[in-house]
């Protein structure tokens, strides 16, 4: 009853419509004293009594409890917000505690469960069994899929669901969700910004059409950026993969845009020249790398820039979590710097005196201690 408002609700309601503690306890057949001790939150009704009281104040059984099954947009953001900082201060068992309370309260709210889903996939390879944690996420999104309205939270829990299988080697029940063929693109956005021009939003017309730009121009990087691991034997796609996506990095700002896109790519890229053996090429994307980790600053948010300009609305209506980044910020520091450091595939890479210097700087631009380097 952590949650439950009903002692206030029940003082303020009574008060409201101007009746005693005394007439509240006829009604429902109980001592004055025990509506007392309701209102001073020293004791609760009998489940059988709560129709009773709820049809008195004429309100939901919910209401007068003070129970809200849903969160709003906001609590969900600041609940993720701060158990995802408490993942870098304590074990992992004692935010998992934590978040099944939550998840055991509001299970009939599906973006909440979707987020805590995605909470889960962020952290679980620091669980003593992330195997557990991965069916659990696949639990959740299972539930969704089969209980929630919202065909977006639906799309959204499917793709979390198959990076959960996909987690787990379960590649089969991957396809069967998704399918084994590139999706036809429609141009569905097209068509949505031309009828809101047409009915006199062109504001709104225009911000479809960039975020469709900016989704697409993302979406681009990051197949790019996956296919070079299948074009290691064809080094002359591989470099021309390899210029093509910087020129869309550069031309389009990626780095204070969407930092990520461009360090997935130049670590996947790196390793890949690692790989062909052609070191000098695998130090150059590396220490990219690093000018990009210098140029971040904290704390992290996802926004447009002067041209994407209509894409901060889009965010904080449409994506979950808002601007804020998916996980706490010392854990993103620690990983920029051990996605190199800690890999085994750029150990000779870092001998480079260039790079360590680099590396260096990075560290001391994150406040991350030297060791790590």
């Amino acid at each position: 009853m952590e949650h439950f408002q009903f002692a206030t609700k029940l003082a303020v309601k009574r008060k409201e419509l101007g009746v005693t503690q005394e007439q509240v306890a006829q009604y429902v057949g109980v001592s004055k004293a025990a509506v007392s001790k309701w209102e001073k939150g020293q004791s609760y009704p009998d489940i059988t009594l709560l129709p009773k009281l709820a049809t008195y104040f004429n309100m939901t059984i919910d209401a007068l409890l003070g129970y809200e099954p849903q969160m709003t947009t906001a609590h969900m953001r600041k609940i993720y917000a701060e158990l995802a900082e408490k993942f870098s201060e304590q074990h992992f068992a004692e935010v998992q505690q934590e978040m099944e309370t939550l998840l055991a309260e509001y299970y009939a709210c599906f973006p909440f469960l979707l987020q805590m889903a995605q909470l889960y996939l962020n952290y679980y390879k620091r669980a003593d069994e992330p195997v557990v944690i991965l069916q659990r996420v696949d639990g959740l999104c299972q539930r969704i899929i089969e209980h929630c309205g919202d065909v977006k939270v639906i799309y959204e829990a499917e793709m979390l669901q198959a990076y959960a299988k996909l987690e787990q080697g379960q590649f089969e029940q991957v396809l069967e969700i998704l399918g084994e063929d590139a999706h036809m693109q429609y141009g569905v956005e097209r068509l949505i910004s031309m009828a809101l021009a047409m009915r006199g939003d062109h504001n709104k017309a225009k911000e479809i059409l960039q975020v469709s730009m900016y989704q697409h121009m993302l979406g681009t990087i990051s197949s790019a950026t996956n296919s070079l691991q299948y074009e290691m034997s064809n080094a002359s796609y591989f470099d021309a993969t390899v210029q093509r996506v910087e020129a869309m990095l550069q031309l389009f700002s990626i780095g204070k845009l969407n930092m990520n896109a461009g360090l997935v790519f130049y670590l996947q890229a790196a390793a890949g020249y690692v790989q062909q053996q052609r070191q000098q090429e695998a130090v150059a994307l590396l220490k990219k790398y690093c000018e990009v980790c210098l140029n971040i600053k904290f704390p992290i948010e996802l926004r447009g820039d002067s041209y994407f300009y209509l894409l901060d609305n889009w965010i904080a209506n449409n994506i979950h979590l808002g601007a804020q980044a998916p996980r706490d910020e010392q854990s993103i520091k620690q990983d920029l710097l051990i996605s190199i450091t800690k890999q085994p595939i750029f150990a000779e890479v870092l001998q480079d005196e260039g790079l360590q210097q680099m590396l260096r700087k990075v560290a001391k631009h994150l406040q991350i201690e030297e060791e790590m380097v």
